[in-house]
């Protein structure tokens, strides 16, 4: 019996994750046509420099809710809380958590990847890209009293700019050359060149806009807790142990995601701290929490069992990737990652450590984006034992009466780094497994994410486990872009052919071209095998009955608006 299978039946009590219910598997969506892009805000191409009217869903009056709360009280369960409340700061699960309900963004995405006005009422896009104007919703104001205004949000940005360096979109907002406060509610970004993915950048919950008095009120204190114009207001805030978000009941200006465009029905939601999903799941049934994250198999089944539970799928642009550290022995050597790369059976990950829910990914970009190619599948470096062995013996290694490799005196072994966030647990397992089955000896390093963004930054691991998620294709400029390495470039992966690509890509506004470009790059990564792709996931949000009108939106998002808790 083949090791991996003798590590996972023995060690039950590994928090086997992976997405799903008990119906069939999803078939892996349609491939997507070569020229099929996400759809977009559509710019009118004129030959005049004057500014064109963007043909942006129009922003409606908001209904407004009535006025006495009577939803009742949301628990829902979160891995971790984050450090300060900053959608500037150092990313964390738990920020991307939070960040939604207590900060609105200029526009946000719909299902189907549309942009949608929020604060954004209209904008205007200059021909040639280089300018772009947005009209202000009037009559906005922050959660601390004072008036959401152009001067708002040019204080956001240029703050951004200067001091955001540890947030994943830096890169997309340092495209911004310029940010002027026209009038009260009409503000103008100005670029250098055409920034293809500018709505992309602001609809992330990381570019929410701030309210100026709060970053005046925090000072330069550690424990940051800044204001937006959320439909939620920060309540009490117990460390380690919940968050809580108290009605907003002024507010007014939702975007047209959700039926409820007014103050959310909930009196409150409480976001409560259980690292340990097998807690979660208890907590669930037990009623002490109404929604939790489904990230285990033998979870999923269970649930699915139960009448008062139901499971709905999240829609993401996700992909899970076993990266290389590309600066540091052997595996800078493109035939030790191309080896390594060979030896990983991605079918065998997905139906012994998730469960069989999952699609085993061969491209750097998920089918959910511009860019990805079913042509692509050509180019994978696929699971293929034989081949593994001849590049390892190709970079000079040489195979002992062991089976083990040696080159130099040195044997071929490796740490494998990821976070305790399950399926982590499960897949390296069986990663160690398949490269055990090479000859290759595999340390597992678990550490909590912080410390896994931490030690990865710092070049401190060989082989790491760890995923993305994003709402465009400059997901590889922010992972694999040369200028990133250090930060969102965990494996320090450098070639200034695709660093141009990128950047062409994320100048091109025909849509059709940047997606072209994007392939072109993506033939380039996949060639040098900074990682290897491994699946999309397909995840899942339990929820308990007495929980109505709960929606999930774009890339995971719970889409609480319409919700009420019944029965309390």
């Amino acid at each position: 019996m083949p090791r991996w299978i003798l590590v996972l039946l023995l060690g039950s009590a590994l928090a086997l994750s992976a997405a799903g219910c008990a119906a069939p598997a999803p078939a892996m969506p349609a491939a997507v046509d070569a020229a099929t892009v996400a759809p977009a805000v559509v710019v009118d191409a004129t030959a005049t420099e004057a500014p064109v009217t963007t043909d942006a869903p129009a922003a409606t009056e908001a209904p407004v809710a009535a006025a006495e709360p009577s939803g009742g009280v949301l628990v829902r369960a979160m891995t971790s809380e984050p450090a300060q409340i900053d959608p500037q700061g150092p990313p964390s699960s738990g920020l991307s958590v939070v960040l939604p309900y207590l900060f609105d963004t200029l526009v946000v995405r719909d299902l189907d990847n549309n942009v949608v006005p929020l604060l954004a009422e209209s904008w205007d896009e200059a021909a040639d890209g280089k300018t772009i104007t947005i009209k202000l919703r009037p009559d906005v104001k922050f959660n601390d009293g004072t008036p959401l205004d152009a001067e708002a949000v040019k204080f956001t940005f240029d703050r951004f700019k200067e001091s955001g360096v540890q947030s994943p979109i830096y890169a997309g907002i340092q495209q911004i050359a310029g940010i002027e406060a026209v009038d009260d509610l009409t503000v103008r970004f100005t670029f250098d060149a055409p920034a293809a993915n500018f709505w992309s950048t602001v609809s992330m919950p990381y570019a929410g806009i701030i309210s100026p008095s709060s970053v005046q009120e925090a000072g330069d204190v550690s424990e940051v807790r800044l204001v937006g114009t959320g439909p939620f207001r920060l309540g009490e805030w117990k460390p380690g142990q919940s968050i809580t978000l108290d009605r907003n009941p002024d507010y007014a200006w939702g975007a047209a995601v959700t039926e409820n465009q007014g103050a959310p029905y909930l009196d409150q939601m409480v976001l409560k701290v259980i690292p340990d999903a097998a807690a979660q799941l208890a907590a669930l049934e037990a009623g002490e929490v109404d929604v939790i994250f489904v990230n285990n198999p033998a979870h999923r089944d269970q649930l699915a069992t139960e009448p008062n539970i139901r499971l709905e799928e999240t829609v993401l642009n996700s992909l899970i990737y076993l990266g290389f550290n590309n600066r540091k022995a052997p595996y800078d050597d493109l035939k030790v990652r191309q080896a390594l790369s060979h030896a990983i059976n991605k079918d065998q990950i997905v139906e012994a450590a998730l469960g069989g829910l999952g699609i085993a990914a061969f491209a750097p970009l998920p089918p959910t984006l511009p860019g990805f190619d079913p042509a692509l599948k050509a180019d994978e470096l696929g699971y293929d034992v034989e081949k593994a062995k001849a590049l390892l013996t190709e970079a000079g290694f040489t195979a002992g009466g062991d089976g083990k490799w040696m080159r130099d005196g040195e044997p071929l072994r490796a740490v494998l780094l990821t976070s305790t966030r399950p399926p982590n647990d499960a897949i390296a397992t069986v990663i160690q497994s398949q490269l055990q089955e090479i000859g290759v000896d595999v340390e597992i390093q678990q550490l909590d994410g912080k410390a896994v963004m931490e030690a990865a930054g710092g070049g401190q691991f060989d082989l790491l486990l760890w995923r993305y998620d994003w709402n465009d294709p400059d997901a590889l400029n922010i992972f694999l872009g040369s200028d990133r390495i250090g930060s969102t470039n965990r494996v320090a992966y450098s070639n200034p052919q695709v660093d141009e690509l990128l950047k062409q890509g994320a100048q091109e506004l025909d849509e059709q071209k940047r997606a072209q470009i994007y392939r072109d790059a993506e033939k380039l990564i996949m060639a040098d095998a900074p990682w290897q792709a491994i699946y999309n996931p397909i995840d899942l949000m339990a929820i308990r009955d007495n929980v109505q009108d709960l929606k999930m939106g774009y890339m995971g998002r719970m889409l609480v608006n319409d919700a009420r808790v019944v029965g309390q």
